[in-house]
């Protein structure tokens, strides 16, 4: 059983925030919801959590549980927020997209022209190398998935990309999808065609829909081999710093405020692209941002980031370039990680 999305702001019954940003609850709470957090579930075992999310329901009569960052992937949380009918997804669809062998069984189970578009990682298999991946968000109501953008992913280190699981440079999850040598160069939007683009959202929002997603923002990583685009992995979640805040600070959507909106029931605005972002990876200590934002070119400094904007594409490759020239001519990037 799922709740219905839409609660909006005159239902009386708490909205459930487990494992939220502080952005979140403020939203809500200024769009009018009664607000109930759970603000970690580590320390929990799997039978602790269950036991602890009935009884904050029942207890606080909760009309709807939002899963954020990585509480989203937990099957602990999504299947006792189904069972209790306050999950606006099928706990089998999200824990699915947590999952990429789930995912890649889903697409061969889907039929040929699904299977070819999984990214072969299992045991015996050779996957095409790649260094370009495409970040899509995606952002659905009531089944219909809506892109909020599409951030570019490009590897810039010497050593070719093999299929494996790696650390995500944020949260520290454990992600299938590539081996690959140092973070990424992010740039949004992506740099696509028209028919390029088009593929893209298409693979991005069908594998959603084979997947039964209802609600909620969803982060799906395609790989672009020679081979044509090829799914990595799909997260049941926003996307992740720095590809949200390229997002944010090109549209203007926060996304915060557009799932609080969702859950209202009030129409999502459309993103309006004003300039263009990139994050090129800084070297330097997170915890010392003047060293990054030292350079002109740099907007703003976190978590092993520099944010660059410009006005144009050639702008802002302009100022990327300048960036990491500036690093490499300070001995701060490894030999071959200058500009591609």
């Amino acid at each position: 059983m799922t709740a219905s999305a839409g609660l909006g702001s005159s239902d009386p019954r708490p909205l459930l925030l487990v494992c939220p940003t502080p952005k979140l609850v403020a939203e809500a709470k200024e769009a009018g919801f009664p607000v109930v957090t759970i603000a970690e579930t580590t320390g929990f075992t799997d039978d602790q959590l269950r036991d602890h999310l009935v009884e904050t329901v029942r207890t606080h009569q909760v009309g709807m549980l939002i899963a954020c960052g990585n509480a989203s992937t937990l099957p602990a949380v999504l299947e006792t927020a189904e069972r209790l009918g306050v999950s606006p997804n099928p706990a089998a669809s999200a824990r699915l997209l947590a999952d990429a062998s789930q995912i890649r069984g889903l697409l061969t189970r889907s039929g040929p022209q699904w299977e070819a578009l999984a990214l072969p990682t299992g045991p015996g298999d050779t996957p095409p190398p790649y260094d370009i991946e495409y970040g899509v968000e995606t952002l659905t109501v009531e089944g219909m998935h809506r892109v909020t953008g599409i951030v570019e992913l490009r590897y810039t280190g010497k050593e070719a990309t093999c299929a494996g699981s790696v650390p995500d440079p944020v949260t520290g999850d454990a992600t299938a999808g590539t081996d690959l040598r140092g973070a990424p160069v992010h740039t949004f939007p992506a740099p696509l065609t028209r028919q390029e683009e088009a593929e893209i959202r298409a693979l991005a929002t069908g594998l959603l829909d084979l997947a039964g997603y209802e609600f909620g923002y969803a982060f799906t990583r395609v790989a672009r081999t020679d081979e044509g685009p090829r799914v990595v992995e799909s997260l049941p979640r926003q996307a992740s710093w720095p590809a949200s805040r390229l997002i944010e600070l090109t549209t203007g959507l926060m996304a915060e405020r557009e799932l609080v909106r969702a859950l209202s029931g009030i129409p999502l605005d459309a993103p309006v692209m004003v300039g263009c972002a990139a994050a090129v990876p800084s070297p330097g200590p997170s915890d010392a941002p003047d060293h990054g934002t030292a350079l002109p070119e740099v907007r703003e400094v976190r978590d092993g980031y520099a944010l660059l904007t410009a006005l144009t594409p050639a702008e802002l490759a302009a100022r990327r370039d300048a960036v990491l020239g500036c690093q490499a001519s300070a001995g701060l990037l490894a030999a071959g990680d200058g500009p591609a």
